[in-house]
């Protein structure tokens, strides 16, 4: 069990300010933002840009990303690149058990100080990747992701959509582009450049990702926002804050 000790030593990674500012100064309450999509379709960039520019609104906000940010979760972020993991299941419950202890002691911590949460991925990575992908019963993934979360949801969920056939172009020169930059020698970096577990897979499992994501988005779209990820970055990040900005409005104070 997280003591609550442990989850303000979590809280200090994220530098929130000593003097109680938060988004509830302009927000009744802090958003939970969470970003989803295929290998290569601009995401992490996205999350960083939105980020900042809740911030430069006056909007206090953190990005984490899973798995991560929490001992356990860095671990698990290590088992799954090591490529060992040969179980859909396992994967599921690792992944899984990093998500409890990142709502635990980072995002509900933060969102109850009134902090608004950016999550580079969240529980419907987990259905696409090991559910629509791999074929792990999305019955047993949900009630997981509800028992793991303690049924917390996303205000908005931002799906960026990307052909794999152009993600993998895109991933496959970033990788090129990185490898020519290192001395041929140092083989540690080198394979640190060639790509996870699940850029190399071959084309059919993303297109059942990229379904599956479609699929929960469009029985969705009240909370998730689709944006074409094969468009330029500032595109992109205007289309996305269009979105924010309105989900901003309904809980502006007064």
């Amino acid at each position: 069990m997280t003591s609550k000790k442990n989850s303000e030593r979590n809280l200090k990674l994220f530098n929130f300010p000593k003097d109680g500012k938060s988004s509830k100064n302009i927000l009744s309450k802090g958003l939970f933002i969470t970003f989803e999509g295929g290998e290569g379709s601009g995401k992490s960039t996205q999350c960083k840009r939105l980020v900042n520019k809740l911030v430069d609104e006056g909007i206090n906000s953190i990005l984490i990303h899973e798995p991560g940010n929490t001992a356990l979760g860095e671990q698990v972020r290590k088992w799954v690149k090591s490529k060992s993991i040969q179980s859909p299941l396992a994967e599921t419950y690792l992944f899984c058990a990093a998500r409890a202890e990142l709502c635990k002691s980072v995002i509900v911590p933060a969102l109850n100080k009134g902090v608004t949460v950016i999550v580079d991925r969240f529980i419907h990575s987990t259905l696409a990747y090991q559910g629509y992908g791999k074929g792990v019963d999305l019955e047993i993934i949900k009630n997981l992701n509800k028992i793991t979360t303690n049924e917390l949801v996303p205000d908005l969920t931002i799906l960026l959509d990307i052909d794999p056939n152009i993600s993998n172009t895109r991933i496959n020169k970033s990788i090129n582009i990185e490898l020519d930059s290192l001395e041929k020698s140092n083989k540690n970096k080198r394979e640190n450049q060639e790509g996870n577990k699940y850029e190399s897979m071959n084309n059919n499992f993303h297109n059942k990702v990229r379904n599956g994501y479609l699929e929960m988005a469009n029985n969705n779209r009240s909370s998730w926002s689709i944006v074409g990820g094969h468009q330029s970055e500032s595109r992109v990040a205007d289309s996305i804050w269009k979105r924010v900005k309105r989900l901003i409005e309904n809980y502006k104070v007064t």
